[in-house]
């Protein structure tokens, strides 16, 4: 298995600074009641990060965030973690143009709730990347799991200072004393990781109406640019154009979609949550099924268990559980189930429990 390109790959940089993020720090709570700041769901926006391998024009999406987690914690997603950030298209790549560009701009578009963006996108191209490096990198940090989530906190990581970490493992350009790690907001953030990855001043924007733009912007403009979406915290007449900050995002139980099964069950986040529904096939084995919030299905799979479970008894699914693993929560024991298997869609009820008892 090959492990090094020697730098030879790209990077594509996401950024939507029109992203709210729910702020759940002490910190950030403290300035709430203190009157200091008016709504806790903040507008520093979300970033993501497209690695490009160049030889094959392979695409693989890595985020950072607050999604099927824990209160106060998050977790690296991909293809791997959520089949729903797999991009189906391939980079035509000259020397280091991207040739197709715009046409995988646009299909970025049509992914964006998957990738949590919202709005505009802005995004800046990262040469001399070694694709295996910065991918065997974020895989760990998937299958890491939970992880303290923290925009400031030591050692924490979010959407942002998590590109930063993968950037400086997989690139002989960045490293502890270059300016991405130095960051005009302090922290890293969106958009400052956008503009300490180019090198020239000139990055990315793409929008519905407009199409794809190049536009200058340094480090100082990048700065006012923040506290321009940030006024809309701290300003009464702008934060009123925020959501509700009372609820703690996706954490508690929504509305269960009337179609879902009776017996489906909700795992929070603060960025994000989901239904499970499990099947029970045998004492070690069960088909588990995840939903959006929403109610669209997401996948299938059969799991197996590493000790007997109990299924007339109540259980819990837990964290951490998506695409590559999922845990279930019996007597206070925490049950490991590993995914075997694949079911298609349709692929389910008494037929699939016959077939994989």
């Amino acid at each position: 298995m090959k492990t090094s390109s020697e730098y030879q790959d790209l990077a594509m940089i996401l950024a939507w600074p029109d992203a709210t993020i729910r702020g759940d720090e002490a910190w950030m709570m403290f300035f709430k009641r203190i009157g200091l700041v008016k709504n806790l769901n903040f507008k520093v926006g979300h970033t993501g990060i497209v690695l490009i391998e160049r030889n094959t024009g392979r695409l693989c999406f890595y985020d950072f965030g607050r999604y099927i987690a824990p209160r106060g914690y998050g977790r690296a997603r991909s293809e791997d973690s959520d089949p729903k950030l797999t991009i189906k298209l391939k980079a035509q790549i000259e020397r280091n143009h991207i040739l197709n560009l715009p046409e995988i701009v646009r299909h970025f578009e049509e992914m964006k709730d998957a990738m949590q963006g919202v709005g505009d996108l802005y995004f800046s191209i990262v040469p001399k990347i070694d694709f295996y490096r910065a991918k065997a990198f974020a895989d760990q940090w998937v299958r890491r799991g939970s992880y303290p989530y923290g925009a400031v906190a030591y050692n924490n990581n979010n959407c942002s200072r998590f590109i930063v970490r993968l950037l400086i493992h997989a690139s002989k350009k960045f490293h502890f004393w270059h300016p991405i790690n130095f960051p005009e907001t302090i922290k890293a953030s969106p958009m400052s990781n956008i503009v300490n990855s180019c090198s020239d001043g000139s990055i990315y924007k793409y929008t519905t109406s407009g199409g794809l733009q190049r536009i200058k912007m340094g480090r100082f403009t990048s700065l006012l640019f923040l506290l321009k979406k940030l006024r809309s915290n701290i300003l009464t007449r702008y934060a009123k154009t925020l959501p509700e900050d009372i609820t703690i995002g996706g954490m508690l139980q929504k509305d269960k979609p009337c179609h879902l099964p009776a017996s489906a069950q909700y795992l929070g986040g603060v960025g994000e949550g989901a239904w499970f529904h499990i099947d029970p096939v045998s004492a070690n084995r069960a088909i588990i099924h995840r939903f959006t919030q929403q109610g669209e299905h997401e996948y299938s799979v059969l799991g197996e268990m590493n000790q007997p479970v109990d299924f007339e008894s109540s259980y819990q699914i837990t964290y951490d559980s998506h695409f590559l693993f999922s845990h279930l929560r019996q007597n206070k024991n925490i049950i490991r189930v590993k995914h075997i298997h694949i079911l298609a869609i349709g692929e389910t009820g008494i037929a699939a429990r016959d077939k994989y008892a």
